[in-house]
């Protein structure tokens, strides 16, 4: 245990949106969704609801004082809907009630016709009506056509990539409270709170600075907390702003998933040539994202996949189009990876195929295609691929896993059991960490050290349980010398770090730790002045250490900081900084899909090998190895934990996690009854997770890299392994799709063996 913001969540003594004090007149707030996932609304009356006892307020979109438009990047989210429902779920009406009883009793009062049409759920259905939320994206470098000329062999087929769902254990939740000047306060569970802040201003149609955002912490977000937060905000202050007192709206877990988006969904086509020793020569692709019905963030995440077909393999032709199609769900937004999984899901499949196909050792051929120094270390987007250690983590878990006696144990073990298999598999990660929105990079902070040696740190990153403050507590104890027991990271507030970006794409540490460091620097370089006139200390031998302050030549002389700060306010020396950071040396260029996007790549190796029953679908993961570069980790028990739960939550997506429409658009998986995730039970039975030693990043945060999102890519060593002992049981590749859920094994063993 590191911090204590830490120990509350295993304590369970962490409060939360909804555990917060209960302002005076508070009510609830409660959406009227659409039940029909595609229809024209003909009739609403609420006039009845209305005389509900315990009802203080219902509204429609005829009621918004301001724009009934909420979405990020274009105008096609409403508020509230209009003349039309595009997915069941959609908000229609807000209800402001004394409790959720009342609210209940209400809504059934209310008399809704609608005009049912029928619903497009697949994204192929989609695309074959050209029906897209914007214009596909499309990536093309090299000759793709000489590629496959000079290809020995072609590989051509198609994988479908289920979605997923967030599944934070906090839902969705605002309290909005209307102060007497006309603005409004909002406590929200957003990773963005700039855009709670600006929806919530166009929808009142009032000033952003009327409108105040806090956040304190949040029971995860996994980035389904950065748009679709707004929802709850904006709801919320409408209600306060129509009954004139606080309302507190905080979804239950169906509602939650019923209204929110998933990661996208998607149907992937490709085609490859590659040589007799496997190495690629030319990669041709269509993605079909399902985006749901409006834009989100699906833009950035189509791009973000784009920019991670690569994943770590240099592609000398490739061209690839990216496909927004618009069907009738929620719309599908961020959830960790962004994109990218899908994209690298893809590719580790083609590795796999192109081994079995040439009986060649997967991990060999992923090697053989491995980024390399010289003329194979850019891009298929033109960024030179620097501080590669691709090869040296190959080399160093495949020795550290055994994977060459395991292999062969597996082999002998396949030819010993008819019905229980086992599988290795292989998965390496090359991520980039920046937002491919390059204006987005950027942080804020504001320091304040008090009389007595105390400091409190203001900066724009959201407590989500990643260990954030505990690692901005950690940036500024070793900046200033200051235990973590004197430092308080200050809830998140609009009106003090302003024009925040999300905390999000793997950047909370990087963006806001290095403003807190520019920040402590500036008002360290002016006390040390004060320093070194008051105790006649050189400026070059000033130390600060454990909220002491001495001369490096006499350590045994020390003056605590206590003292130094008192005498400097008595001086009148400014005991406050502010700074400003932005990622340098990036930039992309949307048209062309040429740049350098990202500051730097995280790379990383996981290898896990499974025991699948192909008679019950049952399986077990044996071990798992991860060997992940961190970098100078800030905290390497924080980072081993975020490694660890991201490899279970992209084993996850993989395997257990399915989500299930029937054919009028209703989500049938909409709570844990339904919708399994991994437990305790389903964690590797041996699992070792290491940092991958001496390769600090200069450009990162105290030298560390970024942690939050690469590793998610290792869950789909799993997926690969089931393939792999299916692939064993049958005699031959087979192509599984994801997810690779316990059924779907039963039914690809029946399919491709015999089961007798």
């Amino acid at each position: 245990m590191t911090d204590k913001g830490l120990e509350t969540h295993v304590l369970g003594t962490t409060r939360f949106l909804d555990d917060l004090d209960k302002p005076h007149n508070q009510v609830g707030g409660f959406v009227f969704p659409s039940p029909v996932a595609h229809g024209i609304i003909r009739e609403i009356d609420f006039t009845e609801a209305l005389q509900c006892p315990g009802v203080h307020a219902i509204l429609s979109a005829k009621d918004i004082p301001g724009v009934n438009s909420m979405g990020p990047a274009a105008e096609d989210e409403p508020v509230l809907a209009t003349s039309k429902v595009e997915y069941a779920g959609q908000a229609v009406l807000l209800v402001a009630a004394d409790n959720r009883a009342c609210a209940k009793k209400a809504m059934e009062k209310v008399k809704i016709r609608i005009e049912a049409l029928p619903p497009v759920l697949d994204p192929e259905v989609a695309f074959k009506n050209r029906d897209f939320l914007f214009n596909p994206l499309h990536i093309e470098r090299g000759e793709i056509n000489s590629g496959f000329d000079l290809a020995d062999h072609l590989l051509e087929g198609k994988l479908e990539i289920g979605g997923q769902e967030h599944f934070y254990l906090e839902t969705q939740g605002s309290l909005a409270t209307p102060l007497p000047d006309g603005s409004l306060h909002i406590a929200s569970g957003t990773q963005d709170p700039t855009a709670n802040q600006h929806a919530v201003a166009k929808a009142l149609n009032i000033e952003a600075s009327k409108v105040e955002v806090t956040v304190h912490v949040i029971g995860g977000g996994f980035g389904g907390k950065e748009t679709q937060s707004t929802w709850c905000a904006v709801w919320s202050a409408l209600l306060a702003t129509a009954c004139q007192r606080p309302v507190r709206m905080v979804l239950d877990r169906r509602e939650d998933m019923v209204f929110t988006g998933k990661r996208h969904p998607a149907v992937a086509y490709y085609k490859v040539g590659y040589t007799g020793e496997g190495v690629l020569t030319a990669y041709s692709s269509r993605f079909l994202f399902d985006c749901g019905y409006c834009s989100d963030l699906s833009y950035a995440i189509l791009e973000r996949c784009m920019l991670h077909l690569d994943n770590a393999y240099y592609l000398p032709a490739i061209q690839s189009d990216i496909y927004p199609c618009k069907t009738n769900k929620a719309s599908n937004t961020a959830l960790r990876g962004f994109g990218a999984p899908q994209a690298i899901a893809v590719i580790e499949h083609i590795m796999e195929e192109v081994a079995a196909a040439l009986d060649l050792d997967p991990a060999l051929v992923r090697q053989r295609n491995f980024y390399a120094p010289g003329s194979r270390n850019v891009t298929p987007y033109g960024q030179v691929v620097k501080d590669n250690v691709l090869k040296a983590v190959w080399q160093q878990l495949l020795t550290s896993a055994d994977y060459e006696k395991r292999k062969a144990a597996a082999a002998d073990f396949n030819k010993r059991n008819k019905f229980t298999k086992r599988g290795l598999a292989l998965v390496p990660v090359k991520f980039g960490i920046s937002y491919t929105t390059t204006f987005l990079n950027q942080g804020a902070a504001l320091v304040n050290l008090y009389k007595d040696g105390s400091l409190t740190v203001h900066q724009g990153g959201v407590e989500m349980g990643q260990g954030l403050y505990d690692k901005m507590k950690t940036v500024a104890g070793r900046e200033f010398g200051l235990k973590k027991e004197a430092i308080r990271i200050y809830p998140v507030n609009t009106m003090i770090i302003p024009n925040t970006s999300a905390t999000a794409a793997s950047t909370g540490s990087d963006l806001n730790g290095h403003a807190i460091k520019r920040a402590l620097d500036r008002l360290k370089k002016r006390l040390n002045g004060f320093i070194s006139t008051t105790y006649n200390i050189p400026l070059s031998s000033i130390v600060w250490e454990d909220s002491l302050i001495y001369d490096k030549n006499k350590p045994d002389i020390k003056h605590p900081l206590k003292d130094l700060v008192q005498k400097a306010h008595a001086a009148q020396i400014s005991l406050s900084e502010q700074a400003f950071y932005k990622t340098p040396g990036i930039y992309f260029d949307k048209t062309t899909a040429t740049g350098k996007p990202f500051y730097y790549f995280v790379t990383g190796m996981a290898l896990t090998e499974v025991e699948a029953n192909m008679l019950t679908g049952d399986y077990r993961l044996l071990r798992t190895d991860i060997l992940h570069d961190v970098g100078d980790s800030l905290d390497w028990a924080i980072d081993k934990g975020q490694i660890a739960g991201a490899f279970v939550q992209g084993m996850g997506w993989v395997t257990l996690e399915e989500l299930i429409h029937d054919n009028r658009g209703n989500l049938l998986t909409s709570g844990p009854d339904t919708y399994k995730i991994p437990g305790i039970a389903d964690i590797p039975e041996d699992f070792r997770i290491h940092p991958f030693p001496g390769n600090p990043f200069k450009g990162g945060i105290l030298g560390s890299r970024a942690i939050g999102e690469p590793p998610l890519m290792y869950g789909l060593s799993v997926w690969l392994a089931i393939k792999n002992a299916l692939s064993a049981y049958a005699g031959r590749a087979v192509i599984l799709h994801i997810p690779a859920t316990k059924e779907r094994i039963v039914m690809y063993a029946s399919a491709y063996g015999k089961m007798v």
